[in-house]
């Protein structure tokens, strides 16, 4: 899940610098977002590669891209209330991902 959660946070910060971004979400205003959002994709492929071995790695790093860029997307477009809703369950899966780690 964490790998999955730095490839959607990637994906969010890459997508939001679009023009088709749309405009009542929050957009980061800094300039180097783009940049954040492929170091955040590059450390999730990392993970996955590191847990399943470079071929089953980079597999579910194209699923879990292909998911996170159609899950941006289309929880974009529904209004602030469902995407804001996605960030909020994709954080608290990674939390209990993190207590469960810790345990």
């Amino acid at each position: 899940m964490l790998s999955f959660y730095f490839i959607l946070l990637g994906t969010y910060l890459y997508y939001a610098k679009s023009k088709y971004f749309p405009a009542e979400l929050f957009r980061p205003s800094f300039t180097a977002s783009k940049w954040f959002g492929s170091i955040f994709f590059v450390i999730g492929s990392a993970i996955f590669i590191y847990s399943d071995g470079w071929a089953g790695g980079f597999l579910m790093t194209m699923a879990g891209a292909s998911l996170a860029m159609a899950m941006i997307q289309f929880f974009a477009v529904m209004g602030k209330r469902y995407f804001y809703g996605l960030i909020a369950m994709v954080q608290f899966l990674a939390l209990i991902e993190l207590i469960y780690y810790a345990c």
